[in-house]
């Protein structure tokens, strides 16, 4: 019996049994209920397989398990929080794609130009967050401490599941530093009023300013 599978387009021929082909793929040797396949799975429910011999021909459908089509997590990098002092918290998400994934980051103060898991520092040091396996984004973050004030720091987020490792993009911060003030002197001096005069450096945050003064 010579077995014709129609699959999306493709065709494949062998001279091998129906049971037979099932067991090329893992998964594939246990029938399945009439449901719509989706996601990471080939969206079909049902194989035809169309026969021709000596003696007959036709087609015969079996519902069977589709194989698993396993990808590599999608990963994407957001924003630092909670700057302030030495530290940050690096933040991430990661759709696992129906792999068991875990996530991490990687930082440095140099520019890896882009997101890879060898230059400067892994955080954590070892594994990572784990992040299950489902088919949605699912958020990751990791405080780092350490850091210089008023120095770039660059980092991106990282995943890995059984198809492989997939990088977010770089991305960027500053650890802002206490703001400088500076008192100059007073001017337009009358016998009852005067201006008070000064400068700030806000040192890479928001800095709001103000004066004190006492007789």
């Amino acid at each position: 019996m010579k077995l014709l599978l129609l699959l999306a387009g493709f065709s494949f021929t062998n001279s091998i049994s129906l049971r037979a082909f099932n067991a090329w793929y893992p998964g594939d040797t246990t029938s399945a209920s009439p449901t719509l396949q989706t996601s990471f799975r080939t969206p079909f429910l049902r194989y035809t397989f169309t026969y021709n011999d000596d003696e007959r021909s036709g087609s015969y459908e079996e519902s069977i398990t589709p194989w698993i089509v396993v990808s590599a997590p999608t990963v994407t990098t957001t924003n630092a929080t909670s700057l302030m002092g030495t530290s940050a918290t690096l933040n991430g998400n990661a759709n696992p794609n129906g792999e068991a994934t875990t996530g991490w980051f990687r930082y440095s103060t140099i520019n890896p130009g882009s997101c890879n898991d060898s230059f400067g520092t892994r955080a954590p040091t070892s594994g990572g967050a784990s992040l299950g396996s489902g088919t949605s984004p699912v958020n990751y973050s990791q405080t780092v401490t350490g850091l210089p004030p008023l120095t770039t720091c660059y980092y991106c987020a990282i995943a890995q599941n059984a198809a492989g490792t997939s990088f977010g993009n770089v991305l960027s911060f500053i650890i802002p530093a206490p703001p400088v003030a500076q008192t100059n002197a007073a001017t337009s001096v009358t016998g009852t009023s005067a201006t008070l005069n000064g400068s700030g450096t806000p040192n890479a945050a928001a800095a709001t300013g103000w004066y004190r003064y006492s007789t």
